[in-house]
């Protein structure tokens, strides 16, 4: 029996056949694939790879080859030897050593050993030896009805032709009913939403209009001619207004009310405020309305939170200021207060 034959039934049986001194085949499983180019079929098959770093013999072939020749482990040691150092002369010079059902191996241009596949040859057991074969595609007939096309016959005569409706215009009828119903109400609806959209409108409109308002009050100024009027009670002070500084609606009256204004020092201790504004120009503008009227205002300082304070009188003593304060509060100025440095 010849050494080839042994390698190709130990291989449809084995996974691993090693040829001592040679190389050795490996055969892995090899799921079934549909070329798509090709059209060819091919089932299940063991895949085989030729390894030249397995030389160490395992005994699997040297085993195999006595028993089938009927001889010593040794002397079949010795015929596997002889059969290696044929392979190598016949791939040295440029042969081939064709290996029946398996392969053939030759060798490569930097000399090493090179291994194409049989594929002619089923290996598998499981593949129940099928092999390859090539399908051709299937022609359609072209007067066939395609898939997207929809054939009606049934109570037309027998002479009148057959109606076709393509899947488009099928799809179309189907898609028309709801989006023409979704049409018509919106349609219907259309002046409820523009009424409430103009509502809300009008809503949002005054919302900002007052959130405008409330915003600038910081930005507005004072008003232009405040309404600053002191009628004190004749007492005891250091300086009489003239008679051309009187305001005009305190001199028509019955009883007239001499007006008295006391002069303000920064350098004094207290203090007598009517007004705090944020923006410098308003306190001004109420400074000149007072001057107007024919008392000493001025802007007395500024307080730590920015706050321009305005003073109609300033004391260097307690009680002079105590006074000052309340014939002011008994006049037009009620909200005056007594700042102390």
């Amino acid at each position: 029996m010849d050494i080839r034959s042994c390698i190709s039934e130990l291989l449809s049986v084995h996974d691993c056949v090693i040829i001592p001194g040679l190389g050795g085949f490996i055969g892995n499983y090899a799921p079934a694939r549909i070329d798509p180019v090709y059209h060819a079929f091919q089932p299940p098959f063991k895949k085989i790879l030729f390894n030249v770093n397995l030389k160490q013999n395992d005994g699997l072939l040297a085993s195999a080859v006595a028993d089938s020749l009927g001889t010593s482990y040794q002397d079949s040691c010795n015929l596997i030897e002889q059969f290696t150092e044929e392979c190598r002369q016949a791939l040295q010079s440029g042969s081939k050593v064709i290996i029946p059902g398996i392969g053939q191996l030759h060798s490569g241009r930097e000399g090493n050993i090179q291994f194409e596949q049989d594929k002619t040859f089923n290996l598998l057991a499981e593949s129940f030896g099928l092999g390859s074969f090539i399908s051709p595609p299937v022609t359609r007939n072209g007067s066939l009805l395609s898939r997207d096309q929809l054939t009606i016959t049934g109570g037309m005569p027998a002479g009148r032709k057959r109606l076709v409706v393509p899947r488009v215009l099928r799809w179309a009828a189907i898609l028309a009913l709801p989006i023409g119903c979704a049409a018509i109400i919106g349609l219907s609806r259309y002046d409820k939403i523009t009424i409430n959209a103009a509502s809300n409108a009008n809503i949002l409109s005054s919302l900002f209009t007052r959130f405008s308002a409330a915003t600038n009050v910081d930005k507005k100024e004072a008003p232009r001619k405040p309404t600053f009027t002191a009628r004190m009670a004749p007492a005891p002070v250091t300086q009489v207004a003239t008679p051309a500084q009187k305001p005009a609606a305190v001199a028509a009256e019955a009883a007239p009310v001499k007006e008295v204004t006391v002069a303000v020092k920064s350098d004094d201790a207290f203090a007598v405020i009517v007004g705090a504004f944020r923006l410098k120009e308003n306190a001004e503008t109420c400074v000149a309305d007072l001057k107007r009227k024919g008392m000493d205002a001025s802007v007395f300082d500024r307080s730590r939170s920015g706050l321009y304070r305005v003073a109609i009188g300033t004391c260097s003593q307690r009680d002079k200021a105590d006074e000052l304060l309340a014939r002011t509060k008994s006049s037009d100025f009620r909200d005056a207060w007594l700042l102390a440095k």
